[in-house]
């Protein structure tokens, strides 16, 4: 597969936008992208700017022969996740799963399922 614009516009791209108190507008970046930002007096005005940044980005790199950095793709993951805690958040959480008769990792499913929704 060619690794031209049209397959890196096509990509799952996170885009963020942040109120500025200082400049007055909105800050829109590329989470995959670090440095990639612009503004916006609008989200939809720094919509526009951004998804026109990440042309000239992309563009620049492919003339200069760097590569680029894509973002994650879902089939890369297999749904197993390393944790760490402390031992008293553990058995907390255990009793927890406990008490609601469930097991640790549909305790964790369902609190991470709420706070990334």
């Amino acid at each position: 597969m060619t690794k031209n614009l049209n397959y890196f516009l096509n990509l799952h791209w996170t885009y963020l936008f942040e109120w500025s108190d200082e400049d007055n507008c909105y800050i829109a970046s590329v989470a995959e992208l670090e440095g990639l930002k612009t503004d916006g007096k609008t989200v939809d005005e720094a919509a526009h700017m951004i998804k026109d940044a990440l042309i000239e980005y992309i563009e620049t790199m492919l003339e200069s022969g760097k590569e680029i950095p894509e973002p994650p793709k879902p089939e890369f993951f297999k749904g197993r996740v390393t944790f760490r805690t402390t031992p008293e958040k553990h058995y907390k959480l255990v009793k927890k799963a406990t008490s609601q008769k469930k097991s640790l990792n549909k305790l964790l499913n369902e609190i991470i399922e709420r706070n990334i929704a």
